[in-house]
């Protein structure tokens, strides 16, 4: 991907004028190379052009340095760059490659896009919903009663927000968004398009004369912590009793369904197809691969790592790594993988003894 900044037919976009030596100061890098090289854009390693920035993460990226047309690249202090020519072209040095480029990304992001300030004139809002200040409330969007919209709020198109849902100061929720009933989501959180909160759990029995499911109310509601992001089109189920919880700071990519009652901690990451069935406890800093599913009242320990398109069907306990369907500590099926690739060479090793003797 190449990021462009200019101003063109179709969108207008801030200019910015930076340099090898300004963007090093804001980030802390060593410099290697002029400081007063221009800065034009960000792309990557193999389609950067000159005046753009570029960043290599380890020694593997930093051998492709030298066949880049990038003007000046960030590279963590302990990689030697070879093929570099600090005349023409400038390395900036730093600890933490990913947090440099998040800092230099914001310098060359240009204005959010969100509703205009105030409310449209479309927007149908409750007399007795509570709306803070420097709102922003877009065209067709409901506000139902009792419902609290914090300071800084901004609500996209098509947004509907539930009977005494309250949305925290600085919260953004985009386009087609739906907030059920008696939900919360903290403040400065970002709901992308068509994601639902509270929508009733999957909960059925068999009818008393086992003709029909019965479906089970769900009376419980969510409640999201401060600084969470959710990704389009996923879905949080309110709870039976209590509430379904995600803490603080804790990203969700999209397409991801969080079951009934689930308990999520701060600052977990969770890739999208994953699915939680109901009532599955997850802890602190825990991260999930993609299109994981685990099954209902698991539960997942503080700091454990899941790999893509496992099968949890255990708990997982603290620190741990598990991967595969079903899941099991990542040594372990690392093991029964291998030996199931060599299982065909067994088998051909084993007829031919069969027929020897």
């Amino acid at each position: 991907m190449r990021w462009q900044f200019a101003r063109d037919s179709r969108v207008v976009v801030k200019q910015h004028t930076h340099t090898a030596g300004s963007l090093g100061a804001e980030i802390g890098a060593r410099i290697d190379g002029s400081p007063e090289l221009p800065c034009t854009g960000c792309a990557a390693l193999h389609n950067a052009q000159a005046g753009d920035l570029t960043f290599m993460v380890n020694a593997k990226y930093a051998k492709l340095w030298a066949s880049s047309a990038a003007s000046i690249g960030i590279v963590p202090l302990n990689v030697e760059v070879l093929g570099h020519d600090a005349s023409v072209r400038t390395l900036l040095f730093v600890d933490n490659v990913e947090i440099a480029m998040t800092k230099v990304l914001s310098l060359f992001a240009g204005e959010d896009d969100l509703p205009a300030l105030g409310i449209h004139p479309s927007a149908v809002v409750s007399t007795s919903a509570v709306i803070g200040k420097d709102v922003r409330i877009g065209p067709f969007v409901e506000i139902a009663d009792g419902a609290v919209i914090g300071d800084r709020v901004s609500i996209h198109a098509h947004t509907r927000v539930g009977k005494c849902a309250q949305i925290g100061g600085g919260t953004v929720l985009y386009a087609g968004v739906v907030i059920g009933q008696g939900c919360s989501l903290g403040k400065d959180c970002i709901l992308n398009g068509n994601v639902v909160i509270g929508t009733d759990g999957f909960g059925f029995c068999a009818s008393e004369k086992q003709t029909h499911l019965v479906k089970i109310p769900h009376i419980g509601g969510v409640e999201i912590g401060d600084c969470v992001e959710i990704g389009s089109n996923s879905c949080v189920d309110r709870g039976k009793f209590s509430a379904t919880t995600i803490g603080s700071g804790t990203k969700i990519d999209n397409l991801v369904q969080i079951g009934h009652n689930c308990t999520i901690g701060q600052n977990c990451a969770i890739s999208a197809t994953t699915a939680l069935a109901g009532s599955v406890s997850i802890g602190n800093w825990v991260q999930i691969g993609g299109n994981v599913g685990i099954i209902p009242h698991c539960i997942i320990g503080d700091g454990a790592k899941i790999g893509a398109k496992s099968g949890v069907m255990h708990d997982i306990p603290a620190g741990q790594e598990w991967l595969g369907v079903p899941a099991a500590p990542v040594r372990d099926m690392l093991r029964q993988w291998s030996s199931t690739r060599k299982l065909p060479t067994f088998l051909a090793e084993f007829a031919r003894k069969q027929k020897e003797q």
